[in-house]
């Protein structure tokens, strides 16, 4: 009786596929015919189409894949699978993959610096995290404008910090961080959380600027709003989570949703005990549930959108703060005393933390990418004073700019019939700063992507193009090094706990930048 391979079991169901001997005893296994290809050096199982690759790229492979999987079992059943189907096959030990992902590092590593040199830019995010064996880390990404106007990011470190979260010892971090890929005088912002120890740390960097967590800033605003007496019973249906974005939204639009089977089970006296009836919430309870949900959406798709890698972000801070404070979170006449105040809490709490009115908010690196976002140009959510702040910040930033542009004209003057006195050619006089803004500034924009406009403009307006590129590529959150926690916390498991923290940082660099790590050339193995 043979056994082939089958997609969609689990990891128990796997175990006992692969496993050799097998479970029952009483049945025989028949291996698959195995037929050898020169071309590749490698040996395919015809049933399966699975092919084992020689020694260096399976090293690489079993590496990478593991941050992906959910127990490390799985890279066991893949080694053991393929050393049964090729006996004359010799699984490499620990310490040779391990030597292999560190000098795969390495390369991959130099190979990044060499890239970032070229980079005139870059903005960095970081944020810290706590692994399943209490080992603490901190990650640092980079992203960048391309020439060609397109989004680019970068792992760079994942590195153990045991030392205490202090404003000096983070702060020391990034330096080191931007010092080791040679990037000193080139990152212009620093995207963070808004941890008190984080923020102060971006202070003492003085040779660049910081930028706190949009999304998170959006959600602790409604926390003076959810402290309002609200006359409701507080429960844990569904568990409202301060660090995780949107989890009151959810919780309450899980509530609504649930909301008849709800009341069948507090009413049913067999599934609810009688002490725990007066949970049963009342009609006018579930319509502030509901308010509170229409309130909250917006909030909760602001935090959605803004999460995102590859679409510019920092532009859309202020026309989405100032397009809440004066439209989603205005009362209305049909909003209940309660809604009235839960938005005043939040508007109130949103206008405190950004000052949407005030000069600063105008001379910041958000108010600079809207005027360097073809959207948003404008500035129309903007008064007319703050117009003009934001545009001297920008021409200041031209102003320091290395290289002199001047825009040449595309019209060609008509000769006159008129004989010209060559004493009078005075020539046509340079471009200033302020005209080409101007210009930019006056130009229609259809619907457009910003990337995508300024691939197409970027010769019109140079010198807004080099302050736009390094504007622009500033996200608005530090979502980039937060979502590594989830794959590096699979990859730091109970299992694999025992991983040294330069092998994590390896691994990690490896995995999230997309090393392909199967084009290896020989002379590497």
């Amino acid at each position: 009786m043979s056994r082939s391979c089958t997609v969609g079991l689990d990891t128990g169901q796997l175990l006992e596929q692969y496993s050799w001997p097998p479970y029952r005893y009483d049945i025989p296994y028949n291996p698959p015919p195995l037929v050898h290809d020169c071309s590749r050096s490698c040996t395919v199982g015809l049933h399966t189409g699975m092919t084992f690759p020689k020694t260096h790229h399976l090293e690489y492979m079993t590496a990478l894949e593991a941050v992906q999987l959910a127990s490390i079992q799985l890279a066991s059943i893949q080694l053991a699978s393929i050393q049964h189907r090729s006996p004359d096959y010799t699984v490499p030990c620990r310490k040779t993959v391990r030597t292999c992902i560190q000098r795969r590092y390495d390369v991959e590593r130099e190979a990044l610096m060499s890239q970032l040199e070229s980079v005139p830019s870059v903005s960095i995010t970081t944020d810290t995290w706590t692994s399943n064996s209490t080992e603490s880390f901190i990650t640092v990404t980079e992203h960048h404008m391309t020439d060609a106007w397109d989004l680019k990011s970068n792992v760079l470190i994942t590195r153990a910090m045991p030392e205490r979260h202090t404003v000096e010892n983070l702060a020391h971090r990034l330096k080191d961080c931007v010092t080791e890929f040679s990037l000193d005088g080139k990152v212009d912002t620093c995207v963070h959380d808004n941890a008190r120890n984080i923020e102060c740390a971006a202070s003492l960097c003085e040779d660049w600027g910081d930028l706190g967590c949009f999304a998170h800033t959006v959600q602790l605003t409604l926390k003076p709003a959810m402290e309002l007496p609200l006359n409701v019973p507080q429960h844990t249906l569904i568990q409202d989570v301060p660090s995780r974005w949107n989890s009151t939204y959810l919780m309450m639009e899980r509530l609504v949703e649930q909301q008849r089977v709800l009341s069948d089970i507090m009413l049913d006296p067999k599934l609810t005990k009688k002490q725990d009836a007066a949970l049963n919430l009342r009609e006018s309870h579930w319509d502030i549930i509901k308010e509170l949900c229409v309130i909250l959406k917006p909030l909760a798709d602001t935090t959605a959108y803004m999460s995102t890698e590859s679409h510019v972000s920092v532009s859309e801070i202020y026309p989405i703060v100032c397009g809440l404070v004066t439209k989603s979170l205005v009362s209305c006449s049909t909003d209940s005393s309660i809604a009235h105040r839960v938005k005043k809490a939040i508007r109130d709490d949103l206008v405190h933390r950004y000052q949407p009115e005030s000069e600063e908010a105008a001379r910041s690196t958000a108010a600079l990418g809207a005027l360097s976002d073809p959207h948003y140009k404008k500035l129309a959510f903007f008064s007319s004073k703050q117009r003009n702040i934001t545009q001297d910040t920008l021409e200041s930033r031209m102003d320091d700019l290395p290289l002199r542009f001047t825009i040449e004209k595309g019209d060609i003057e008509t000769p006159s019939k008129r004989r010209k006195l060559d004493f009078l050619d005075f020539g046509s006089p340079e471009s200033t700063l302020e005209d080409e803004l101007q210009c930019y500034v006056n130009k229609k924009s259809v619907g457009m992507d910003p990337q995508q406009w300024w691939r197409e403009n970027e010769e019109r307006f140079p010198k807004v193009a080099v302050v736009a590129r390094r504007v622009l590529s500033v996200p608005a959150t530090p979502v980039p090094s937060e979502r590594l926690f989830c794959s590096t916390g699979l990859l730091l498991s109970k299992l694999r706990n025992r991983l040294s923290s330069c092998i994590v940082d390896a691994i990690v660099f490896l995995n999230k930048n997309r090393v392909n790590v199967c084009d290896v050339d020989e002379n590497e193995a």
